[in-house]
């Protein structure tokens, strides 16, 4: 009874053993998603992961003492302690992983650079503006609230969103030193002399 009870514990203590193996590379050779909400799920399921080996390597450790009157045990419960260990150490890495890739409530600890590249545009339309001065003020709330606003662009890139986003006589309103608030400031200076102009042609017409 005793040795098949040992043989079962020894197939299992495999099984185990297989899988901190396959937990141990995915840990290494870990690549994040591209946002750190997917990677967090991800990391999360994997730490759930080492954790219900931690408990089977718990009840497995229980299921060999057992067997301690009828067994040397002295070979398979030092691979059992070296496992744990390990088990230990992989607990360690996933949460580690974690603060490098997840959004980690002290964001001072966490260099921007992780995330940024990770981030990108929402999957949105951008607003488009062909020079019609009663649809600016439209316009801009829309840009500003997808692109202007977006902590996650820098300057340079809102600059090309917005270039991108002109179309037809607005475009002529670019020039090759524009900044982005530079070309937005030249288009709010536009926009409010031209209803200016239209404001005075309609109240003269009366």
């Amino acid at each position: 009874m005793g040795k098949n009870m040992l043989q079962k514990l020894n197939r299992l203590r495999g099984t185990i053993r297989d899988r901190v193996t396959r937990l141990n590379k995915s840990s290494e050779s870990y690549e994040p998603p591209t946002t750190p909400e997917v990677s967090e799920i991800i990391l999360n399921q994997k730490l759930q992961n080492v954790l219900e080996l931690k408990a089977q390597m718990k009840k497995l450790l229980a299921d060999y003492l057992d067997l301690l009157e009828s067994t040397n045990l002295e070979e398979p419960l030092e691979v059992i302690y070296n496992m744990e260990e390990e088990i230990e150490d992989l607990q360690v890495k996933f949460k580690i992983l974690l603060t490098k890739y997840c959004k980690a409530p002290n964001a001072d600890n966490v260099p921007m650079t992780v995330h940024k590249p990770k981030l990108k545009i929402p999957d949105l339309p951008l607003p488009e503006f062909t020079d019609k001065y009663e649809e600016y003020e439209s316009f801009k709330t829309q840009f500003m609230s997808i692109i202007g606003n977006n902590e996650s662009l820098n300057d340079n890139q809102k600059c090309c969103y917005l270039k991108a986003s002109l179309k037809g006589d607005a475009k002529l309103i670019e020039s090759t030193q524009d900044t982005f608030q530079s070309l937005l400031s030249a288009l709010d200076a536009r926009y409010q002399n031209k209803r200016a102009v239209i404001d005075t042609q309609e109240g003269s017409s009366y």
